[in-house]
């Protein structure tokens, strides 16, 4: 049963989701911490005006309690706040900026091109699969979404039918099979042990 590309389509963007859900969820924590940060010294601070990763001025209920390069407020928030501050926003604006994600994903830095990555594209899942002739789409395995699959005829992780029914993935919703794969394991996604349809 070839993947095609809606579902790999859908398997990207599915991932890309969470990952924008975590992104919100890195500059909620960071705020949450420039506040604590803040309040350390300014315990009425309400809000804060920022240029990129530069705290320009805290706020409170009334007034603006501090600015850059203020004298009037000069000392009033320390620098040592001001560079965790600064770290942290640091941090914050550049999370999913950063190519440390690639590199620890093995794409290796293109030499004297600054940004630039070379990575191996993974084998096609499907391809060296026993495939003489594709069953007709009503022969296809299939299940009832969300029930017991049995294994994986690679890996061994119990499995279950996706909420398609077409497809299964492992209990963490993993279409891919990762982990201890015997030699000569020839798909990178889930492989049902035996081929099973659904009960009506």
């Amino acid at each position: 049963m070839p993947a095609t590309k809606a579902f790999w389509t859908e398997y990207f963007e599915d991932a890309y989701r969470e990952a924008a859900q975590k992104r919100r969820e890195v500059i909620d924590r960071a705020l949450l911490l420039i506040a604590h940060l803040i309040r350390e010294e300014l315990p009425t601070a309400t809000a804060i005006s920022v240029n990129a990763s530069v705290l320009t001025a805290v706020h409170d209920a009334k007034a603006t309690t501090w600015r850059f390069n203020d004298e009037t407020t000069n000392g009033k928030l320390s620098e040592r706040i001001r560079a965790e501050v600064r770290d942290t926003l640091l941090d914050m604006l550049t999370f999913h900026r950063t190519t440390a994600p690639l590199r620890a994903a093995d794409w290796k830095q293109i030499p004297d091109q600054p940004g630039a990555f070379r990575v191996d594209l993974p084998e096609d899942p499907d391809q060296n699969q026993e495939q003489e002739a594709a069953p007709a789409a009503d022969d296809r395995p299939h299940g009832t979404p969300g029930e017991d699959a049995g294994n994986c005829a690679q890996c061994g992780r119990p499995l279950i039918w996706d909420a398609s029914g077409k497809r299964v993935n492992d209990e963490w919703g993993e279409y891919l099979c990762y982990g201890p794969r015997p030699a000569g394991a020839r798909s990178a996604v889930h492989v049902l042990a035996a081929p099973q349809t659904a009960t009506a």
